[in-house]
């Protein structure tokens, strides 16, 4: 049994890491290109787009779609699918509203104003993904998922490559992602609902609420976790954003999209994989102890040849592969290396309070 276990877990691991891989190489293949097109400028203006983005897809759902994947019942995690979508909806209507404040009232970069419009659309998107995507996983629908990533990645990218050959240097990058997310999504859904486990929305509010207060825990912990987490990432973009040009918001954030894409690559995967295999076992009543232990002896063998040529010569690389103008980011990838290690490695001991539903001293 173990073995079978241990088989499923490595098909499981390849099929995700197969379509995620195929997905992040282009954006690496590319990104040299990218580079040469759009200029710190524009992936300033991007990464501010995208790190207020990644502000609020933390909140978007309430951090109820961890809580598909573990819910002890298929009732229960219909429930949960069904209040992360209004959830989605209610967010981004407040997005929306905060977005056209923002604009009228305080807003002094026009580009930036023109990117922010599209913000409340993306939040609804991200939203809606994030619940498919717990969802999917749940049902082990891993070909799916990878599917997903692929789409989102080619939609992507070819947008951004288009637009800039013909010269839409202000809104290429914005349009690449916009477009990409939507189309992806779009897809996730149909895929679902072809090859997953078909789900139809509805409005019970009583169990909605009662779902809500069940796993209460999630926002009320793993919420705040969870904005932290992302403060850590995107708390250096907010201070460069305040105090410095988007150029130089740009260098850095060329520096995170560079080192986040090989870590993404396996990390998003092995967590998926490890959270519904620790979940199912665990409320199997197994020991999962073991799982954990492999988990991390695996991210850190994958993690090390990643960090130590970026260590060793950061600057050198980024200049050769992304042009000279992007040197200084190298000199922010030799700094931040050891920090993605130390983050990529701890990644699976994060999932365990919410596998076993104890995020505080209250839960069961």
């Amino acid at each position: 049994m173990a073995a079978t276990e241990h088989k499923e877990y490595y098909r499981n691991l390849i099929t995700l890491v197969t379509g995620s891989a195929f997905a992040q190489l282009i954006s690496l293949a590319l990104s040299p290109v990218f580079s040469r097109i759009y200029t710190p400028h524009e992936f300033g203006l991007l990464a501010v787009f995208m790190s207020i983005l990644s502000a609020l897809s933390v909140i978007v759902c309430l951090r109820y779609e961890f809580a598909i994947i573990p819910a002890r019942t298929g009732k229960d995690a219909f429930h949960l699918l069904e209040l992360c979508f209004y959830s989605t909806l209610l967010i981004t209507a407040l997005t929306l509203v905060g977005v056209t404040i923002f604009n009228l009232f305080f807003s002094t970069n026009a580009v930036l104003s023109k990117w922010i419009w599209f913000l409340p659309f993306m939040v609804l998107t991200n939203g809606s993904y994030q619940a498919m995507l717990s969802w999917a996983n749940r049902h082990k629908s891993y070909k799916v998922i990878s599917r997903y990533r692929i789409i989102n990645s080619v939609v992507t990218n070819t947008i951004i490559l288009g637009a800039g050959l013909a010269g839409f240097i202000s809104m290429g990058l914005l349009a690449g992602f916009v477009t990409g997310g939507v189309v992806a999504s779009i897809m996730l859904y149909f895929n679902i609902q072809k090859q997953s486990e078909p789900f139809t929305l509805g409005f019970d509010l009583t169990a909605l609420k009662n779902v809500a207060k069940k796993y209460e825990a999630f926002p009320k912990v793993n919420l705040w976790q969870s904005i932290a987490d992302m403060l850590l990432i995107n708390g250096v973009i907010y201070f460069l954003t305040a105090f410095f040009s988007p150029a130089v918001v740009g260098l850095y954030g060329l520096t995170m999209r560079v080192l986040q894409a090989p870590f993404n690559l396996i990390g998003y995967s092995m967590g998926q994989v490890f959270i519904q295999d620790a979940a199912h076992q665990y409320n199997e009543g197994k020991n999962i102890q073991p799982i954990i232990k492999k988990s991390i002896q695996r991210t850190a063998f994958i993690a090390i040849p990643i960090v130590l040529p970026l260590i060793l010569a950061g600057p050198q690389l980024f200049a050769f592969v992304f042009g000279e103008n992007w040197r200084q980011s190298g000199e922010y990838a030799q700094i931040l290396a050891p920090w993605f290690f130390l983050d990529f490695i701890r990644t699976p001991l994060g999932q365990i309070p919410i596998i076993m539903g104890k995020q505080n001293d209250n839960s069961q």
